[in-house]
Formats: structure tokens, C-alpha cells, sequence
């Protein structure tokens, strides 16, 4: 984890500058996590002393019926809120600037690329190896040391978002920072109650492509080109 995080804080940066004269500010913007990637792939050849699965799962496979089942919910639920909302608060949407079907099918290859890449190597860094380091490795564990684990993972998860800019421009932060801290408890709790990670990694995708694709704003932390922006 720290070299993970290490790799994301010193080399993300420049990485992050290596992008820029391309002009694609969602590849910048992934870039760090880019580096991030390379610091726990180093790491895993390094100290891990098992399978990348079994830091995934506590089953003999990946539940990949599960993973289908959080992402297509998650990503319909998100879908559905918006519709709702878009036909109560119409004046709130509006065609993302700059966007057309051209840039769009152009950026579509990264996103589908890279902010599953993104949301995964935050799952594994952010979630997977603190839940795994304070239970020995184990999910299979009682009622109250699952909350304790879920509290201490939505501290976690929180901490490295406190840079957003969500957080920046919110008239009201703490109710960002409660939503990310939110969204580490209950996926955490989740996996725990499953014994694998396969909920988690199938909701940050889903939720990370929504805002890529589907409706995003103008100050996001993952700019991109979707359908909407509010």
C-alpha cells in the first residue's frame, strides 16, 4: 500500500505532466492512477507473498455473477435518479459543451480503458489491503469487527478524495466528504458480507463510467466528454 501510494504521489504528477500536450484532460487526469498502478504491480512482485486473487476474493473464483449484478443495479439505479431529476429540474442539464458524437466515440476507448484501470487500483489500494491487513487476511469475520472494518475503510477511502475538487468548490463539504465516507462504509460492509471484493469493484467502475459518460460537471475530478453535464 505505501509504495502504491508513494508511486501515486511522487510519479503521478509527472506523468500527469507528460499528458498535458496531448490536450485529453481525462488521460491527465487518470494518469496518476497510471503510476499508482505501476507502484503496486513493483510491490506485489516485491512482498506479495500470494495470488492476486485471493486479495480479491475468499472464494475459489472470482464471482463474476455477482460483479454483473452490483454494476448493472448500481449503473441503472444512477440512470434512474437522473431521469427522474432531469424531468423535475430540466433547467439543471444541458448538453456537455464542446461535446459531439465524433469526440465522443474518440474518448470512449480511454474511458473504457482507464477508469476501469483507475477505480480498480483504488479498490486494491484504498479498500482491499487495509481491510485485508486488519482482519489477517480474512473477511469471514463477526458482526462487529465487520462494522469496525467498514468504519476504518470509510476513513481510508475519504482521505485521498479530500483533494477533489468537489470538495474545493462544495458550499457545503462536509456533506462531500460524508458522501465519499458513506460510499467506503456501505461498499465495504458489502464485501465483507459476501467475503469478496467483486460489489466494490463492480460499483466504483459503474459509478466512475456514469460520470465519464453519462452526466459529469464542468469542475469534476475526471473530466470527460459525456452526454450531460450538470
Amino acid at each position: 500500500m505505501v509504495l502504491s501510494v508513494l508511486a501515486w504521489l511522487l510519479l503521478g504528477p509527472s506523468l500527469a505532466r507528460l499528458t498535458e500536450p496531448l490536450r485529453i484532460p481525462y488521460l491527465t487526469a487518470n494518469a496518476p492512477f497510471i503510476a499508482m498502478a505501476g507502484g503496486f504491480l513493483a510491490a506485489r512482485q516485491l512482498l506479495l507473498k500470494q495470488p492476486l486473487m485471493r486479495l480479491v476474493t475468499d472464494h475459489h473464483a472470482f464471482q463474476t455473477s455477482l460483479f454483473t449484478k452490483s454494476f448493472l443495479i448500481y449503473f441503472a439505479s444512477a440512470t434512474l435518479f437522473l431521469i427522474v431529476d432531469l424531468q423535475s429540474n430540466p433547467q439543471f442539464y444541458q448538453p456537455m459543451a464542446g461535446s459531439s458524437i465524433s469526440n465522443y466515440l474518440l474518448l470512449l476507448p480511454l474511458v473504457l480503458l482507464f477508469t476501469p484501470l483507475q477505480t480498480s487500483i483504488e479498490e486494491l489500494v484504498f479498500r482491499m489491503l487495509p481491510v485485508r491487513t486488519i482482519n489477517a487476511n480474512r473477511l469471514d469475520t463477526k458482526s462487529i469487527m465487520q462494522i469496525v472494518t467498514s468504519l476504518i475503510s470509510a476513513l481510508v477511502f475519504a482521505l485521498p478524495h479530500l483533494g477533489n475538487r468537489e470538495v474545493a468548490i462544495a458550499s457545503n463539504r462536509l456533506v462531500v466528504i460524508l458522501y465519499y465516507a458513506l460510499f467506503g462504509f456501505v461498499v465495504t460492509y458489502l464485501c465483507m458480507k459476501h467475503k469478496g471484493f467483486e460489489t466494490a469493484l463492480a460499483i466504483h467502475a459503474a459509478n466512475n463510467l456514469f460520470i465519464a459518460l453519462v452526466c459529469n460537471h464542468p469542475s469534476s475530478s475526471l473530466p470527460s466528454l459525456p452526454l450531460l453535464q450538470t
